[in-house]
């Protein structure tokens, strides 16, 4: 037997204390690695409990108050919630051992207005379950942990992958992918149907699909981001869902115009460069939340965009009885003569605007702005950098919440609103670096 020498004692004491003290590139490295767990945690959670539904029973009717989802679905949803939150805690837990916190104020940025969507339910008697910890405990997590932008580039993977799952549902069983007849409205010009997947609606997968595209720019190599994206592209036309259409051709153009005007052009002025993209990606930016605010504020006609106009009436009516708190994140299923007024039995209000007014009040609409406005600025240094996949995501996100606001749910439901904010608001942040300070752009902005 050979003996071990010195070297080698002190290189296996070494190994052994990185177990217990990973260095800072391994723990990134976990950290990154965690918060992709928990996106496919949310992901299945969205996906596979009403796959389980369909396949045991059928397509429900959309948005029917008949509870239809079978033991094993529920029973699969409540144990991928509580794998979720316990891996968020878990990792919330190994990114505070590794380091302290910095940037707090703007953590509190993140997760203030879902504190005021749980606050307004408190004031309006419907105290916050421990589904509602999902959201604000991963936010939490993805802050201590730093993920790199890998994290980011796996919610476009995921797109793909609900693309391939919608699809195959269709070919294999267009009975239960598709929609058709009067569910699909004067739609029915998709092949076989709207393609819905395993979801509610076809609008659902197509929100699900326009949110998760900018992040396919993120994704290396070459071959596969071409691949992930003609699987979203060619699953969104068959969705039917023209809101959400309409996002992707946004983003699509944003990110083509950023290519033609900023790729390979040699910057006289760091200013110049700065001032283009701005141009590019604020254009469509503004466009779009002037419609998201001036439209149901202005639409007076019941039947406007598409019966719309009804909702955002009667919301808009409801919401001056409480301004400022609004009537809590229940107030859509607990209103049971609320279907009556807005013309069906809906679950949000069809505007992101209208939807936070009636569930959150003044409260919530100012922070989310503030959020919206830190998100733009990290954005756009990330864009600067040569990653605009956060700015296409904000792109996407304000087009989708013209008219749609299902994906603001504060429920794992609404995982592909919340994360990725707190995925960008985070990103790019500075390590602390005590015995330096390099004076970079990303430091000067907080």
């Amino acid at each position: 037997m050979g003996t071990v020498s010195s070297g080698q004692t002190k290189g296996a004491l070494l190994r052994a204390s990185r177990l217990i003290r990973p260095d800072p590139g391994n723990a990134e490295w976990l950290g990154t690695a965690g918060v992709v767990v928990l996106l496919v945690l949310a992901w299945i959670r969205v996906t596979l409990p009403q796959l389980v539904q369909i396949l045991r029973n059928g397509r429900p009717a959309f948005n029917s108050a008949v509870e239809s989802m079978p033991p094993a679905g529920r029973v699969l949803g409540d144990v991928t919630t509580a794998a979720f939150i316990g891996l968020a805690l878990l990792l919330t837990a190994y990114g505070l051992r590794q380091r302290r916190p910095d940037r707090v104020w703007a953590l509190v940025v993140v997760l203030a207005p879902l504190a005021a969507i749980h606050l307004a339910g408190l004031v309006n008697g419907q105290p916050p379950g421990p589904v509602s910890l999902a959201l604000p405990i991963a936010v939490v997590a993805i802050w201590v942990l730093r993920p790199g932008a890998q994290a980011l580039a796996a919610i476009g993977v995921l797109g793909a992958a609900t693309a391939v799952v919608a699809m195959l549902l269709a070919v294999v069983r267009p009975d239960l992918g598709l929609l058709t007849g009067a569910d699909a409205g004067n739609k029915g010009w998709a092949i076989g149907g709207l393609l819905a997947g395993p979801y509610p609606h076809s609008n659902v997968l197509g929100l699900i699909l326009a949110l998760s595209l900018p992040f396919v720019f993120g994704i290396r190599p070459t071959a596969s981001r071409r691949v992930t994206l003609a699987l979203i592209l060619v699953a969104l036309l068959w969705t039917g869902s023209r809101t959400s259409q309409l996002a992707a051709i946004v983003v699509v153009l944003t990110w083509g115009l950023l290519r033609w005007r900023t790729g390979g052009r040699v910057d006289r002025s760091e200013r110049g460069r700065r001032r283009r993209l701005s141009l590019l990606i604020g254009v469509p930016l503004v466009v779009a939340l002037g419609l998201t605010v001036f439209s149901p504020l202005l639409t007076t006609d019941p039947a406007g965009f598409t019966n719309r106009g009804r909702t955002w009436r009667a919301l808009l009516s409801r919401w001056t009885e409480r301004p400022l708190t609004g009537h809590g994140p229940e107030y859509f299923e607990r209103q049971p003569d609320l279907a009556a007024a807005l013309g069906g039995r809906y679950t949000h209000g069809h505007n992101v605007l209208v939807h936070l007014l009636a569930i959150g009040g003044l409260l919530t609409v100012v922070l989310f702005a503030v959020l919206l406005y830190q998100v733009w600025r990290r954005s756009m240094l990330l864009a600067g950098a040569g990653n605009v996949g956060p700015a296409l995501f904000l792109v996407a996100l304000l087009w989708v919440s013209w008219l749609e606001a299902s994906h603001v749910s504060v429920t794992l439901a609404g995982y592909l609103t919340w994360l990725p904010l707190g995925l960008i608001a985070r990103a790019g942040l500075p390590s602390p670096a005590p015995e330096q300070t390099t004076g970079s752009e990303d430091q000067d902005v907080p």
